[in-house]
Parts: C-alpha cells; sequence; structure tokens
C-alpha cells in the first residue's frame, strides 16, 4: 500500500500543525519517491529548488518527525551517513551495507524472525530491525579479494 502525500498533510494537520507550501512540498516528496531512501538533506534541497515552498532545515526536521510520531514514515541508520527516511506503509526490512562501497541491500524482516527472537531470548531486548543496518561486505567488493 502506497502512502500519498494528501494522506501525509492531514496526519500533519491532525497533529495541529500549519499546512504550509513548505510542509506539502516534504510531503509531496516523500511520498513521490517512497520507494527510495531519502536524507533530510536531500528533501531540503528537492524543496529548495521551488521557490514557492521557501523551506528551511528545521522545518524538514520538524517535518520528517511529525510524520514519524504519527506513524507513516521511519528512519533506518545505514552506516555512518545521515539517517535515512522512508515510508511506513513499506514492507518491514532490514538493511545491509557493504562498508566498502556503500551498496544497500533490503531484508524482509519476516527473514530475521528467528534471529530476533534468539537476540530477545538471549538478551531481554525487543529489537527494532528497522532502525538500523547490518554491516558487511558486498558480493563485488569480495570478489576483490580474491
Amino acid at each position: 500500500m502506497h502512502i500519498d502525500s494528501e494522506t501525509l498533510i492531514n496526519a500533519l494537520r491532525n497533529q495541529g500543525l500549519r499546512i504550509t507550501e513548505a510542509r506539502r512540498a516534504v510531503c509531496s516528496i516523500v511520498a513521490r519517491r517512497h520507494s527510495e531512501h531519502l536524507t533530510a538533506a536531500s528533501i531540503l534541497e528537492e524543496v529548495q529548488a521551488d521557490p514557492a515552498a521557501r523551506a528551511d532545515q528545521s522545518t524538514v526536521y520538524r517535518t520528517l518527525d511529525a510524520l514519524e510520531e504519527a506513524g507513516l514514515l521511519v528512519h533506518s541508520h545505514l552506516g555512518h551517513g545521515a539517517a535515512v527516511y522512508h515510508l511506513a506503509s513499506e514492507a518491514t526490512h532490514q538493511h545491509v551495507v557493504c562498508n566498502r562501497c556503500g551498496t544497500t541491500a533490503a531484508v524482509p524482516a519476516a527473514g530475521l524472525s528467528e534471529w530476533l527472537t534468539q537476540l530477545q531470548e538471549t538478551t531481554g531486548f525487543e529489537v527494532d530491525p528497522t532502525h538500523f543496518a547490518i554491516t558487511g561486505t558486498c558480493p563485488d567488493c569480495a570478489t576483490t579479494d580474491t
């Protein structure tokens, strides 16, 4: 299921936020580019390309935070870079990131259920598999080692 920009805008409205052109632009970008991992900086850059939006960094972050609080957006940390955002309606997944070239792949969280159960039994923690990335070496970089 894909979440459209109007749904995102209504979520902001329901939180009592004013719907400015900048917030509309953020919602439009997030909805339109739903299959991508977007950083706040990349969203800001795209919003600032629209002269009517007149957004600043804090507006983008506040909008992203409000959408995440509404349960419509999630953020993940893919290695050492900035957090990335994507719609919560996308299938829950984990990320694997190559330490060398930065290639990222999505792994369905359901495929990690046995591992997550073992972590919980061992540590007592209820793990959120979507918030962080597992790092390693991608197949292309691994073949350059031989």
